[in-house]
């Protein structure tokens, strides 16, 4: 397959600036491309060879750009931030397009636009994105000038430090009118961070009146943003800065603007791209696969607490090599299904026998092409475009798709034949962007606010992925085929539908907690759950790593098949959540105070039940037996008499290949029930002979008894599994959740504790500043590079006197002090998450709970704990103030209406993929209303945001007076 590689060369003075153009469409793999030069392109390469960019194109529609001014990752061209276009334009496009371009010295380039290259197009359609006019000249046309009522607010406020040669940080304000006007664009998006985030003037300097910080602040947006170059705008998209959109504005209904969205390419998520894999072999129900052997998944999210899958992602360069591979390895299954319609997949020869996945479904297109031996028909090839189109888009190809993908087709049958060729079409609709994103550009003419309203497929998309991973049911496309997704009850209608299916995205919660022992809870909505995993962050439990020891012996760390206590403890409190999602009635709170949880609960309350009275009734039936001192005897004498009391403990037969399990289930089983009813106490229901049943002992974790007969495993000097120590063990609640003393809600829950920990201790600075950020709408500044934070190690004192010693200092302060008050009241639990009323000290080996079976002195270097604190931020007086401990805050904090708003704030920026503007005023407000009139639903709360403006509205630019 001839593959092209083009330079475009132009003289402009005496330089050669050139493009290397590389189209990889056809299949080519880039590292094995023949046609590029060796060393492979690097950005000291192409600066020493004078290449303005290296575009590598994967589909008809998307291609990556490589360029020293881009920096040293691949970036899609149309993805290229603002910052990045301006900076391509200005060092490329200058010298690609001069005003004034001297002679071509050259024979003008003609393109070869045959169907069997699109190279030329291809070519054309970049050059007419990058070099239009307007994109290169609108920002120098107009020249950016300075208005006297701003130049006087800058000249009192600004000039005392920012003029003349001596200015603070370079920044000078005296020479703006005589700055390029890529210098003054700079200097007013500096101007606009300082302003916006607070940083100047200084605090101890005069400031200005709040009329003119305004007026200030409102030149810098309308100059910045009618250039299309405000950095802020860029920067406030990330997760980390949606606080900074002012909180009392959002709520008080001082905001008229009507909400909207802006227009958008939104990267899926791995959770979505997944699904649109299973979509593309229509795989439904039992039949989706959980992994496709020969796909990685290209899309990974950001690792912290809080809303994760934002709009802000982009394609790079990393996506463009795994989508390569991905894209041959669902060609070559579609491809192979085509080719073995009629065949027993089982008696097939498989390249890779631990690849034997075979499709179910081919199109019949795709049959009728692999089955010829001579070029198809323009019908056939037709067809099996379109049915390409429906796998991998569910849609059918436009005509002038048509118009491209039917030469390609052709092109490639008559180079490689018909399976070769069909092949190469169908990585080729692959590897289209479309793919990969949710396109949200609304559709129709724009309302009197400028906004267009999602067209009827981008609704239905809309509305699937924000209540689930796959793309719309076939009752969602038919109400948009209709146009029945235009209005407001249309939206509701549709979003109800899905969440009163309880059926049809039935599933785990988080398939990585399920190993060969451990079983996520399965939930009706997965996706709506996830929300709280992800604002409480407590999965994160799992990345940690602990000394067992240390623990007394019932901790386990993450290890292959098996998630550890901390996804166990993960599990709990997934049911917990749930649970109160479920009954669906003051969602908010009851996350935040509820007592009653869940711990070791294997089975249902129905099952429990059911099986430890069949347990007692069988202990009661065989206790009297001889089974101690004369096992076998015992179950043969017995077995025909209680043959049904031994099938309840696993004993079905007494055949002679099977009677030393037997035996030695008899006899665990006897022993498990004489150490629980024996003693009058519940056993669990998952026993530590169980498969994988060692694993489940962590109780203590709640400060609950030690679990019958489940001792730590391989911890030297304290009683191991299966052995029953003469110490109180756990009487097991079957039915559940039920009453734990010192816990109150999520926040006291061990996951949530364990996953704002650190290896060896606690971490009162990262869960004070979760607490501020995300349940107090407040912000905290990252840690500036110079600071080495760091809590110094003393044997003599606790955490607290050792966090208060560095942080105490009045430049550490000024950040500590919205995060320490907050995080320090959770010292009453230790790493673990266990409850405490004194902090060990020194050498942790003298202060284990449990050692040898017996407790240790609990005065032996400990010191009481002091977790009092200080609540701020709440907006009310009766709450803010001095705290007890964390039950104290919490309990205070529950009560807050900003709290319970910045639930809401966070349900937005989840089900909208973005932070909130303050455009988006009403959208919230109402959202929170739903939450109270509804008695405290956070259906209520799902269902007016996807019924909302924000949900519905899109608009192309945002203006100057939009915020």
């Amino acid at each position: 397959m001839k593959q092209r590689v083009s330079r475009v060369g132009k003289l402009c003075g005496q330089v050669r600036v050139r493009i290397w153009i590389v189209d990889l469409r056809l299949g080519m793999n880039y590292n094995s491309n023949p046609f590029l030069p060796s060393p492979r392109p690097s950005l000291d390469f192409l600066s020493r060879q004078k290449v303005a960019a290296l575009i590598v194109m994967i589909g008809s529609d998307h291609w990556f750009c490589r360029s020293p001014w881009l920096g040293k990752q691949w970036t899609g061209f149309d993805c290229l931030t603002t910052r990045q276009r301006s900076s391509l334009e200005s060092h490329c496009l200058p010298v690609l397009m001069p005003s004034n371009p001297p002679p071509i010295r050259e024979p003008p380039l003609r393109f070869n636009v045959r169907s069997r290259s699109w190279l030329g197009l291809s070519v054309l359609l970049w050059t007419s994105l990058c070099l239009a006019p307007v994109t290169v000249t609108a920002n120098e046309a107009a020249a950016l000038a300075m208005p006297g009522p701003i130049r006087s607010i800058i000249d009192s406020a600004c000039l005392d430090c920012h003029q003349g040669e001596s200015a603070e940080a370079g920044v000078r304000f005296d020479q703006f009118q005589t700055l390029s006007q890529a210098a003054k664009i700079d200097l007013l998006n500096r101007s606009q961070d300082q302003l916006f985030f607070q940083l100047m003037p200084p605090e101890d300097a005069e400031q200005p009146r709040d009329t003119e910080r305004q007026e200030l602040t409102k030149w810098l947006r309308h100059e910045l943003r009618s250039r299309n170059a405000s950095k802020l705008d860029e920067k406030l998209r990330e997760p980390a800065y949606g606080n900074y959109v002012d909180h009392d504005q959002l709520f008080d209904g001082s905001i008229t603007t009507k909400p909207f969205t802006p227009a958008r390419r939104w990267l899926v998520s791995p959770q979505i791209f997944h699904q649109r894999v299973n979509a593309i072999f229509k795989l439904d129900g039992r039949s989706r696969q959980s992994k496709f052997y020969g796909v990685t998944n290209p899309i990974v999210l950001p690792d912290h607490s809080g809303v994760r899958y934002y709009d802000t992602a982009t394609l790079d360069g990393g996506h463009l090599l795994v989508m390569l591979n991905n894209a041959q390895w669902i060609a070559d299954k579609q491809i192979m299904a085509a080719v073995h319609h009629e065949d027993d997949p089982r008696k097939l020869e498989f390249p890779n026998p631990k690849d034997k996945w075979l499709p179910s479904h081919a199109p019949e297109a795709f049959v009728a092409i692999v089955g010829l031996e001579s070029m198809p028909s323009d019908e056939v090839m037709i067809a099996a475009i379109h049915a390409q189109f429906d796998n991998v888009l569910q849609r059918q190809a436009t005509e002038s798709e048509l118009h491209e993908y039917l030469p390609l087709l052709k092109s490639a049958i008559e180079l490689g034949g018909n399976v070769e060729g069909l092949r190469q079409m169908l990585i080729s609709v692959l590897l289209k962007s479309e793919f990969l994103y949710r396109l949200e550009f609304g559709a129709g003419k724009p309302d009197a606010f400028g906004r267009r309203k999602l067209s009827p497929r981008e609704a239905a998309y809309a509305i699937a992925y924000a209540i689930d991973d796959r793309i719309p049911d076939a009752q969602l496309f038919q109400a948009a085929r209709e146009g029945r997704l235009q209005t407001k009850e249309d939206y509701r209608r549709e979003v109800n539908r899905l969440l009163d299916d309880k059926q049809s995205f039935y599933a785990v919660a988080d398939p990585t907690l399920s190993g060969i022992t451990i079983h996520g809870s399965q939930v009706t909505h997965p996706k709506i759950n996830r929300f709280f995993r992800e604002f409480f962050g407590y999965p994160s439990s799992t990345k940690l790593f602990k000394d067992v020891a240390r623990s007394g012996g019932f901790y386990d760390n993450l290890e292959r098949g098996y998630s550890g206590t901390a996804g166990s403890v993960t599990g709990e409190a997934d049911l917990i959540v749930d649970r109160i999602l479920r009954e669906d009635k003051e969602v908010f709170t009851r996350l935040l105070t509820t007592n009653e949880y869940f711990v070791l609960h294997t089975k249902s309350n129905e099952e429990g039940r059911k099986l430890v009275e069949q347990w007692r009734r069988a202990y009661e039936g065989l206790k009297d037996t001889d089974w101690k001192e004369n096992t076998e005897q015992a179950l043969l004498d017995n077995f025909e008499t209680h043959q049904e009391l031994f099938k309840i403990i696993r004993i079905d037969n007494i055949r002679e290949d099977r009677r030393r399990v037997h035996l030695r289930d008899f006899s665990r089983f006897m022993v498990f029930f004489e150490n629980t009813f024996g003693k009058g106490i519940t056993p669990n229901t998952y026993p530590w002979f169980f498969h994988g049943g060692q694993k489940y002992r962590h109780a203590e974790i709640y400060n609950l008894p030690h679990v019958t007969g489940a001792g730590p495993l391989h911890y030297d000097g304290v009683f191991s599994r299966g052995e029953y120590p003469d110490i109180q063990t756990w009487d097991y609640p079957v039915e559940q959740p039920f009453v734990i003393k010192h816990r109150m809600g999520i926040l006291t829950h061990p996951a949530w504790l364990l996953a704002h920990s650190q290896n060896a201790e606690t971490d009162p600075v990262r869960r004070g500043r979760w607490i501020r950020e995300k349940l107090l709408a407040g912000r905290v500044p990252d840690v500036p590079i110079t600071v080495d934070a760091q809590i110094p190690e003393d044997p003599h004192r606790t955490l607290r006197q050792r966090l208060d010693s560095v942080t105490g200092q009045q430049a550490c302060w000024k950040c500590h002090q919205h995060m320490n008050p907050l995080g320090l009241t959770f010292e009453i639990f230790d790493d673990f998450g266990r409850y405490r009323t004194r902090e060990s000290l020194g050498d942790w080996e003298s202060n284990l709970l449990i050692r040898n079976g017996k407790q240790s002195d609990p005065n032996q270097k400990a010191a009481p704990v002091d977790a009092s604190g200080m609540l701020s931020g709440t907006g009310d007086p009766a709450l803010d103030g001095e705290v007890k401990d964390a039950f104290d805050l919490i309990d205070r904090m529950a009560k807050s209406d900003r709290v319970r708003q910045s639930f809401v704030r966070h349900a937005f920026r989840y089900f909208m993929g973005r932070n909130e503007m303050l455009s988006d005023s009403q959208t919230l407000m109402d959202a929170d209303q739903a939450y109270l009139q509804s008695g405290g639903s956070f259906r209520a709360v799902i269902v007016s945001l996807l019924t909302s403006d924000s949900f519905m509205y899109r608009k192309d630019k945002i203006g100057s007076n939009d915020d």
